[in-house]
């Protein structure tokens, strides 16, 4: 029984991002062009909020290994991720071209790149409250867990991004659900196989490195959608709704951080 707590506070960390996702999708039918290219410049200031977070989380694995007497590891924690970082952009971009040629429509394929990125995010989220659960700090999981919940409704909005700007899209109910589960359920086997004592440093800092390049592979495609919606470069309320994603999804994080101050 001990087992299935995990997995059960990595069912209810991840399932609230069909919550954000089905919201969302509902809401854009009400909406004109501008104020659709404004949500999907915020849903990607989310995605670049998390890309910054698992970058940093990463760097700040193999920067750590940066001394004479673990060169070797350094090294090879090096050639690693980087290995990770470049295959990760070429697996994505040879699957968006065989979508494409497979008749998928773009903003299908931008929402399912998304979610896919976001999943590999979340299992990391599940190796953070595996971690609590291990060191007996039942109450630091369950906090973690709520804390985790709230983000993870803010990417169900980048998730629906890609498809806010489609108005011939008619994804199913079916669709946006198989979409939010992708991206959220993943916190499950992240937190059941941190449990067993499998992830080493090595592993979660190419994780990371691995979800970084996606989420930025995704981020490129919500912005790409947002920026003719709202005039381009040189539009202020892009970068203005760009930054409000980014503080979005940094408050919804810092109810970890002030609930659990020196835990993350």
């Amino acid at each position: 029984m001990d087992q299935l707590v995990p997995i059960g506070y990595g069912f209810l960390a991840g399932i609230t991002v069909l919550i954000g996702a089905w919201s969302m999708y509902l809401a854009r039918y009400r909406l004109d062009q501008k104020s659709l290219g404004t949500l999907q410049a915020m849903a990607g200031g989310i995605l670049a909020y998390l890309a910054l977070e698992t970058g940093h989380e990463a760097s700040e694995y193999v920067e750590g290994l940066a001394k004479p007497a673990t060169l070797p590891d350094f090294l090879a924690a090096v050639a690693v991720t980087t290995a990770a970082l470049v295959a990760t952009f070429v697996v994505f971009a040879k699957a968006e071209r065989l979508g494409a040629r497979a008749g998928a429509a773009p903003s299908s394929a931008s929402a399912f790149i998304v979610a896919l990125s976001l999943g590999i995010h979340n299992v990391g989220e599940g190796f953070a409250i595996a971690a609590s659960l291990l060191a007996g700090a039942v109450a630091s999981a369950a906090l973690f867990t709520v804390g985790f919940a709230v983000h993870n409704a803010t990417e169900g909005f980048a998730i629906v991004g890609p498809l806010l700007g489609d108005r011939a899209a008619r994804p199913s109910p079916a669709y946006i659900a198989g979409l939010s589960l992708l991206a959220g359920l993943p916190a499950i086997p992240g937190a059941a196989v941190y449990y067993t004592g499998l992830g080493g440093g090595l592993f979660i800092a190419t994780l990371d490195t691995v979800a970084t390049a996606s989420i930025v592979y995704a981020l490129l495609h919500v912005n790409l959608s947002a920026l003719p919606k709202l005039g381009g470069l040189t539009s202020y309320r892009f970068w203005a709704s760009l930054v409000a994603g980014v503080a979005l999804a940094f408050a919804t994080e810092s109810i970890l951080l002030f609930a659990m101050p020196g835990s993350l």
